[in-house]
């Protein structure tokens, strides 16, 4: 039991009440609630997740020795020039569920470079049996190697030390590490340390982790679980639920989990949340703690939740303020149903229950992104991806228009198609998928965004933002008309449901 002069964080807690047998009963009804819906992993897919991060940091140090040769290296000081694989997120946290994809960093010494990473490595993984779905985007804020070994997705990012060999016994939390690195190389190993911090800064890891569970479970199935569409992702729920953690440290699970709505909803938002007085660490030349009072760009922040690693992030910067207002929207909702599941009047199914988004707007954007490769697909499609936040940001800022809602997941689909006209509604997102006879193989991705217009929608010219988005898009260097195909169609939802 945490003491009155004992806490963590940055303010005393609001109670230090231990569980009650009735919370306890909720905890374990909880639990087996999540146990249900696959939110812990088996022992075999632990096995597996270690064995496929012990051959990650296999390939690892087996690239940076042969490209230490092919640098002049003799093979003694190549084998010396070591190399790591790291997990961060939810792997790091421990908190992951049976299908969660496994975040991982290669950490290089500073000869190797990021084309060096994306050349070798990737044309290592590519000669594996065991994975599949291999692709590499180069072009995204922080370029990532993306496929799945031995079934498991996989998210590899490169981090460049500026030391000459990267030992086995790395210790990844020594800030000093950070000095001479590039922006992209500190955010790709921050995922580690930030981990590593927020474990540091809870009261009780076990409740912690069930609470974090709970959040993120509800979170995917009410539609607000991603960071690149401009909702919370992992860490940032991770980081909400810490903070609760430290104000009610004796408190089981379930009484963690119930108290995150209602905080969320009654914080004193731009107020930030953080878990830690700020860091102190080595002057940084390409990146600078989170501090709205030096940083004109963080006091644009909504719903700022900060980062506890040196140098400090906000890990919501990609928040609109749609994407605000849906959180609290949810956030109050939940807190409604949380109270009737704590004193028993309603079951834990009822917080889980899945989304109405396809219901609850009269008219939608799709987006059709397209390809006549499989592999150029991912890439294409990812590429959009990062960059539909652009679109949402300009929608937001027209008149008349006031939600602006993106749906957190794509749409995948293949076509089999024998003519110009089969092609032609493909890439529209038109017409019966199927993968099974001959023909062309058309590769389709559809994401949606849902519209609430105060005007009538016939008042209201929305084509500008998309013509400025498409051009966008069809910018990047990779980008060829005679193989790719982005479209934006407006639609009702009377449409969308015969789709």
């Amino acid at each position: 039991m945490v003491g009155k002069n004992e806490y963590l964080g940055v303010s005393a807690p609001l109670s230090l009440a231990g569980p009650s047998s009735k919370d306890e009963l909720l905890q374990k009804q909880l639990e087996t609630a999540l146990e249900e819906s696959n939110m812990y992993e088996s022992a075999a897919i632990s096995n597996l997740r270690q064995t496929v991060m012990s051959k990650l940091e296999e390939i690892t140090k087996r690239f940076i020795y042969e490209a230490s040769i092919r640098k002049g290296f003799s093979p003694d000081d190549a084998k010396n020039a070591g190399g790591k694989a790291l997990t961060f997120g939810s792997c790091r946290l421990g908190v992951q569920a049976a299908n969660a994809d496994i975040d991982a960093v290669c950490i290089c010494p500073t000869h190797i470079t990021r084309s060096d990473f994306f050349e070798g490595v990737y044309k290592m993984l590519a000669r594996r049996p065991e994975v599949t779905g291999l692709t590499a985007i180069r072009d995204a804020f922080v370029p990532i190697i993306k496929l799945k070994f031995s079934g498991i997705p996989v998210d590899l990012l490169c981090a460049r030390l500026n030391l000459t060999s990267i030992p086995d016994d790395l210790d990844i939390d020594d800030t000093s590490l950070l000095v001479a690195l590039d922006e992209r190389c500190i955010r790709s190993v921050n995922g580690t340390r930030v981990a590593d911090e927020i474990l540091k800064h809870v009261p009780d890891v076990p409740t912690f982790r069930t609470a974090v569970r709970c959040i993120k479970l509800w979170a995917v199935r009410r539609g607000i679980y991603s960071n690149v569409f401009g909702f919370l992702g992992g860490v940032a729920w991770a980081l909400m639920v810490a903070r609760v953690c430290q104000l009610y440290p004796n408190a089981c699970a379930s009484t963690v989990a119930s108290k995150v709505f209602s905080i969320m909803v009654n914080w004193q938002w731009p107020h930030p949340v953080v878990l830690r007085e700020s860091p102190e660490g080595p002057p940084l030349h390409n990146i600078q703690s989170w501090n709205p009072k030096r940083n004109p760009i963080d006091k644009t922040h909504k719903m700022p939740i900060i980062t506890p690693a040196y140098p400090t992030m906000c890990a919501t910067h990609n928040m609109t303020n749609s994407t605000f207002r849906i959180v609290i929207g949810e956030c109050k909702r939940a807190a409604q149903i949380m109270d009737k599941i704590m004193v028993g009047s309603l079951p834990w199914d009822a917080l889980f229950e899945s989304h109405s988004f396809f219901q609850n707007y009269r008219h939608y954007l799709q987006i059709v992104v397209s390809s006549d490769d499989s592999s150029r697909q991912l890439r294409w499609g990812g590429l959009v991806e990062a960059r539909l936040r652009g679109l949402t940001n300009k929608l937001e800022a027209i008149h008349g228009l006031v939600l602006v809602h993106p749906f957190v997941e794509g749409f995948d689909n293949v076509y089999t198609c024998t003519n110009a006209e089969e092609i032609a509604a493909a890439v529209n997102g038109v017409g019966n998928s199927s993968e099974d006879g001959n023909g062309v193989k058309i590769y389709t991705r559809a994401y949606y965004i849902g519209l609430y217009f105060r005007l009538g929608p016939g008042q209201i010219d929305i084509s500008r933002p998309i013509s400025e988005f498409k051009r966008y898009v069809r910018s990047w260097k990779e980008y060829d008309e005679q193989h790719m195909g982005v479209v934006v169609r407006y639609l009702r939802r009377s449409v969308l449901f015969h789709q």
